[in-house]
């Protein structure tokens, strides 16, 4: 079980290793993984954002219009917390 961190209301989470999202029990948010383009870090991400903030270079993503299952993106390999942008 992976233990992350909702990036809308920063709740831990107990989500399960294969798992390619979830829904926050605390703000009801719909939380997906994605992998940043610029350094690779996998992190927490609201579906709800078009853009995100990396955790790690600061780098702004896009977000996919259509979220799939993508194997390099699951729970077991998230290492942090995206932000959203602008940052608030």
């Amino acid at each position: 079980m992976a233990y992350l961190t909702c990036p809308w209301c920063l709740t831990p989470q107990l989500v399960a290793d294969e798992a390619s999202g979830y829904r926050c029990y605390t703000c009801s948010a719909e939380i997906a993984f994605v992998a940043c383009s610029s350094c690779g870090f996998v992190q927490t991400v609201s579906k709800r954002w078009t853009r995100y903030t990396c955790g790690r270079c600061q780098a702004v993503g896009e977000l996919p219009r259509r979220w799939g299952y993508e194997a390099g993106a699951i729970a077991a390999k998230v290492q942090g917390t995206g932000q959203s942008w602008p940052k608030l």
